[in-house]
Order: structure tokens, then C-alpha cells, then sequence
């Protein structure tokens, strides 16, 4: 057994099968020319056809309705018939080199157009019997003579040329392994260039790291920091209070809704708003919160009037609730405060040192976007390396098993992948 490189397996698979193949073309050849004389024969056939009609026609029309029978139609069916094969034959595609592609497209294009001249004759020929018997005999022979090598060559293709088609199926994948060969190598450059990239961003992305730690262990970072803390604190202490209240201002919507209880259609919208999205309802009102101390006392009636249906324990602990909202004013000195350190942060954020900050996070972002990309691109890749790869190997297989079969040697495909 011998096993070659892709080069050396190729030099010795043409040498093994250059004189078969050869031999076969030449015959294939053969046949085409023969089919190109006939072609050539009909064709100078229907030149004569058309020369013969328009010299009768040269007569006048109504000279040659009266000469015969039939036989103005006859003059003008003649050289109908002559266009017709010259347009035919103009349609036939010789092939300039041999191969199984080649032929066999040949042959079906030849079909096609010994089809359209059958029906052509089948056509015409009636009319114009029975004059110009000697061309049309002419005609008629080349058509059939025609017909009789597109079955040689039909059956040239099916028989005698299957061995060439095999050799050919076995160079065409010999190319196809070459030009997988490149992608692969195209391919594993590619991977090692984005490992390459990678590696970089992720050692940019580990010092940005390192560096926003730094930046954001000063003071003023520390400070706003801790200012966001806060802020996020009293926003959980506001909307704990407001959820509080949640379930008995929907009781209060529903009586509204039935019609119990009376409302503007302003202050029902409103509190609609407090029962689906209390917190930006409750920082969007006015500094006192108006519209919501307005909406708690209407509901405080309703409590005392027991209109609300809650049990004596719920009951008081509402009351307390609200008498802290309304009277002591529990949420606006939290809002204050809330607002206070909006403003606080806003100037902290305007600083150069927090400014740094939020520019280094969003460098930080952009990298870890960059290598995210990058790792998909490189998954693609890795996976169109494993897909080449296996089809490289899929192919040596065909490769050595038609070469074994053709050739009878049992020749084998050194490839590094």
C-alpha cells in the first residue's frame, strides 16, 4: 500500500488513468464531430430549402396559386421548414473539451433541438408533398441520420463513458481536497488570530479592572457611593409606605367602580396611578403630595363609615398609616430628603474623578462586548474547522475507494489536518 501526498497522488492517478481516459474521449470526439457534419449537412440543406422557396416566390403570389395545387403553400411551407432547422441547429452547443458535464449536456441540448426538428417535419413535410421530393428526402435523411448518432452517442455516455466519468468524479474531488486544504489552513489562521485578539482584550480588560478598582476606592467615589445608598434606602422606605396603603386604595377603586363611593374623574385616575406604579406616581406629584393626602382622606371616611370591609386590627394599623401621611407628614420629609440627595449625587457626578470613573466602566463594557464578539466569531470558526475537516475526510474516503476500484491499486492519502 502507498501512501502519498495530495500532489504525488494526483501525478500518479492521471499517469495510471491518462491512456483510458484518452482513449475514451477520442471516441467521444468521434462521435461529436460525426454530429457536427450531419449538422452541418442539414444546414446547408436548409439554406438550399430557403433559396429554392424565395426564388419560386420571385414568381409572384398569385402566379403560383394558379401554377398548382398546393403549391403556393408548398414555396412558403419550404422555407418555413428551412428556418426552422437553421434555428434549430443554431441552438446546439458544441462542447470545446470532453467530460462527462460537457457530454451529457450536449447530448441533452441536442435532444431538445432533434425534438423541435421532429415536430417541424411533422409539421410541414405534409405540406409540402408532393413537390421538391429531392430535398425534402435530403432533409428528412440528414434528420434521421441525426437521430440514429444522438442514440450512439446516448449510449456512449451510458456505457463506455462511465469509466471516464469515475476518473473524473475522482480528479474533481482531488480539487475539491486541494481547495478544503486552503480553507482549513485559511481557517486556522483565522482561529489563531482571534485567540490572538482575545488574549489582548482580555489582559486590556483585566488592567481596566485593576484600575477601575482603584478609581473607585478615592474618596469621591466612596462618597457617591455611599450617596446611592442612601438614595436607594429612602426609595424602599417610600415605596414600603406606599404599598402599604396598596391594598386599600384598590378596595377604595372598587367601590368607586361600583359606584359605593364618588370620585372626580381626575382623582379616580390618580388613584389608579398609586396602585400601579406608586413610587413614580408619588415623586411626580407636587412637594405636599396634594392629590394623594386628598385620596387618603376621602378613604379615611370610608374606613370610619367601615365601608372598606377590613377587620378592626387592619383597620387601625390603616388609620395610623394615614394619620402619619396626612398629619405627621412621614413621606414629604422623606421626599425632601430623597430630592436633597438627587441633587447631591448630580453634583458629585459632574466631578472629573467620578467622570473618569463612569468613562473607565463603559470602557470596560465596550471590551467585554468586543470579546464577547469575539468568542462568537471564534465558535464559528472552530465549528466551520471541524466541518471542513470532516469533510475533507469524507472525501480522501471516496478518493481511495474509486481509485482501488479504477485503478486496482490501493493507494492512500497522506493528509495533515
Amino acid at each position: 500500500m502507498s501512501i502519498l501526498p495530495l500532489a504525488e497522488f494526483q501525478k500518479k492517478f492521471e499517469k495510471a488513468t491518462q491512456k483510458k481516459i484518452q482513449k475514451i474521449r477520442k471516441k467521444g470526439n468521434h462521435i461529436i464531430k460525426n454530429i457536427v457534419k450531419i449538422l452541418e449537412s442539414l444546414e446547408e440543406e436548409a439554406q438550399d430549402m430557403i433559396k429554392k422557396s424565395r426564388e419560386e416566390l420571385k414568381e409572384g403570389v398569385e402566379v403560383l396559386a394558379k401554377k398548382k395545387a398546393g403549391y403556393l403553400d408548398a414555396v412558403r411551407s419550404l422555407e418555413k421548414f428551412g428556418e426552422n432547422i437553421i434555428a434549430a441547429i443554431a441552438n446546439v452547443k458544441v462542447p470545446s473539451e470532453i467530460n462527462h458535464e460537457s457530454i451529457t449536456e450536449f447530448y441533452k441540448n441536442l435532444t431538445e433541438n432533434l425534438i423541435m426538428l421532429e415536430k417541424t417535419k411533422n409539421k410541414l413535410d405534409h405540406k409540402i408533398h408532393p413537390y421538391f421530393i429531392i430535398l425534402r428526402t435530403r432533409v428528412k435523411g440528414l434528420i434521421k441520420k441525426l437521430k440514429d448518432e444522438s442514440n450512439t452517442l446516448k449510449k456512449f455516455i451510458e456505457t463506455e463513458y462511465t469509466d471516464a466519468e469515475s476518473i473524473e468524479k475522482v480528479q474533481n474531488e482531488l480539487n475539491t481536497v486541494k481547495m478544503l486544504l486552503e480553507k482549513l489552513n485559511d481557517t486556522k489562521n483565522q482561529i489563531a488570530s482571534l485567540e490572538h485578539k482575545i488574549s489582548l482584550k482580555a489582559d486590556e480588560l483585566e488592567k481596566s479592572r485593576q484600575k477601575l478598582v482603584e478609581m473607585e476606592n478615592r474618596t469621591e467615589f466612596q462618597i457617591l457611593t455611599k450617596t446611592e445608598k442612601e438614595i436607594e434606602r429612602l426609595k424602599t422606605k417610600i415605596l414600603s409606605i406606599l404599598n402599604s396603603i396598596r391594598k386599600p386604595l384598590k378596595k377604595f377603586l372598587n367601590l368607586v367602580t361600583s359606584g359605593d363611593a364618588t370620585l372626580k374623574l381626575e382623582e379616580k385616575d390618580i388613584l389608579a396611578k398609586y396602585i400601579n406604579d406608586p413610587f413614580n406616581t408619588f415623586i411626580n406629584e407636587d412637594s405636599d403630595a396634594s392629590k394623594l393626602k386628598i385620596l387618603l382622606l376621602k378613604m379615611d371616611i370610608l374606613v370610619r363609615e367601615e365601608k372598606l370591609g377590613l377587620e378592626r386590627r387592619l383597620t387601625k394599623k390603616l388609620q395610623k398609616v394615614l394619620g402619619s401621611i396626612v398629619n405627621q407628614e412621614v413621606l414629604k420629609k422623606l421626599s425632601n430628603e430623597y430630592f436633597n440627595l438627587l441633587k447631591e449625587r448630580e453634583k458629585l457626578l459632574q466631578k472629573e474623578e467620578i467622570q473618569k470613573v463612569i468613562s473607565k466602566r463603559e470602557s470596560i463594557k465596550e471590551i467585554s462586548e468586543t470579546i464577547n464578539r469575539l468568542k462568537m466569531d471564534l465558535k464559528v470558526a472552530q465549528d466551520s474547522l471541524q466541518e471542513i475537516k470532516e469533510r475533507i475526510e469524507t472525501t480522501k474516503s471516496i478518493i481511495e475507494e474509486t481509485t482501488q476500484k479504477i485503478t486496482g491499486m490501493p493507494l492512500k492519502l497522506s493528509l495533515e489536518l
